[in-house]
């Protein structure tokens, strides 16, 4: 067993799907690692990295989609959804002002990540005006995200011993008292014949 557990955590392979699991589903991959730390799976501070360059990578993504799309279309698409121009022109402006604080505090959200990277791809800030303050909020995000799951996954660990220790106490305490019980059965059956 030991050697098996050699080989997982010298692969580079553990990793790569820790970081490609990021890519799709965040959360989740958080709780994985946080569990693979805990029983000693995987090497902490390589798990750590996966799990960042999985999310910057995903974030750079939705960045690129956003600057894909050209915001003058959905200006055209305003008028028939009816939406004011104005308010978009404004938010435009807001998101070019501001883009390195909206989206290092939308880093802390659920929801709002991808619309705020998609809207500052929309709104071409350029990737070095926002990059470091994201970089900042992913690692501190992922480095409490981590450290948590990490303490949860150990805690569940240890009272799922402690329980075990528990159960094993009760199960002798029971078989015992079985024994003595059945023993002054056949006692009083045999004294009664």
């Amino acid at each position: 067993m030991y050697f098996i557990l050699t080989l997982i955590t010298e692969s580079v392979l553990p990793y790569l799907a820790m970081g490609l699991t990021t890519l799709l589903e965040d959360l989740l991959s958080n709780l994985a690692a946080g569990i693979t730390i805990s029983e000693v799976y995987l090497r902490p501070i390589l798990v750590f990295v996966a799990l960042v360059a999985g999310n910057l990578t995903a974030d750079i993504a939705w960045y690129n989609l956003g600057r894909y799309f050209q915001l003058d279309r959905i200006k055209r698409l305003a008028h028939r959804l009816k939406l004011d121009l104005q308010l978009i022109d404004d938010i435009s402006l807001e998101i070019q002002q501001h883009a390195p604080r909206f989206l290092f505090m939308a880093k802390f959200t659920v929801g709002l990540m991808v619309p705020s990277l998609i809207a500052t791809g929309l709104n071409k800030v350029p990737v070095r005006r926002w990059i470091g303050m994201l970089v900042l909020a992913e690692l501190i995000r992922s480095s409490m995200f981590v450290t948590l799951l990490f303490l949860y996954a150990s805690a569940i660990g240890k009272a799922s011993r402690e329980m075990q220790s528990i159960f094993l106490t009760v199960t002798a305490f029971v078989v015992i008292s079985g024994m003595i019980w059945l023993k002054r059965r056949k006692r009083k059956k045999f004294e009664d014949n």
